[in-house]
């Protein structure tokens, strides 16, 4: 990519550097469309070669006093293909830096409505992964009920009815949840007789 040559940046001696800051963010426009964002990008060997010809002609040296510079891009990245650069008076200050917001720093909502704007600007995101369900265990009786085997993989509900030596009647809420629902063999097949 080429850089972005400012008055600052060249040596005025050099014949292929004199004009490169003149040669870049050329703006061109036809009809309707003279104010418009339109620029010329020359390739930076070109520019040089440009630059050699014009002093060659005798054209004079670039100075300042033309009234108007070519600043970098306020964002985006710094190369002449940017077309956030544009020719603007001296006088006038340079915009202030963008500063984007750190996604570790924002709350869970604000990242949510984030990436769903990604989204619909057409970035493909993928849903996050949903979390391994774990084994919970709630002090009731009935309701809510104390384990859902629907919730968890088999070898956790033969894991939670192992650890059911005294509560019968706990496993047999579970195994009669596992029948009415899922209905999984290596369970039932494991608790056949409790």
């Amino acid at each position: 990519m080429g850089k972005i040559w400012q008055l600052e940046d060249i040596d005025p001696d050099d014949p292929e550097q004199r004009f490169l800051p003149v040669l870049q963010y050329i703006p061109v426009g036809f009809g309707t469309d003279a104010g418009g964002r339109n620029r010329i990008v020359l390739p930076e060997a070109l520019a040089r070669a440009i630059s050699k010809h014009l002093t060659e002609c005798g054209v004079p040296r670039s100075t300042r006093a033309g009234g108007e510079e070519a600043p970098r891009p306020y964002r985006g990245e710094q190369s002449p293909l940017n077309p956030l650069g544009d020719w603007v008076s001296i006088d006038e200050p340079d915009p202030p830096k963008v500063r984007l917001q750190d996604p570790a720093a924002m709350t869970p909502p604000e990242r949510t409505a984030l990436v769903e704007k990604l989204r619909y600007m057409g970035y493909r995101i993928n849903e996050p992964l949903a979390p391994k369900p774990v084994a919970q265990v709630i002090d009731a009786i009935d309701d809510p009920p104390r384990f859902d085997p629907h919730t968890h993989s088999v070898t956790e509900v033969n894991a939670y009815l192992r650890d059911l030596d005294d509560d019968e009647v706990e496993k047999r809420r579970v195994l009669y949840q596992e029948k009415r629902g899922q209905a999984r063999r290596g369970i039932l097949k494991r608790w056949e007789g409790a």
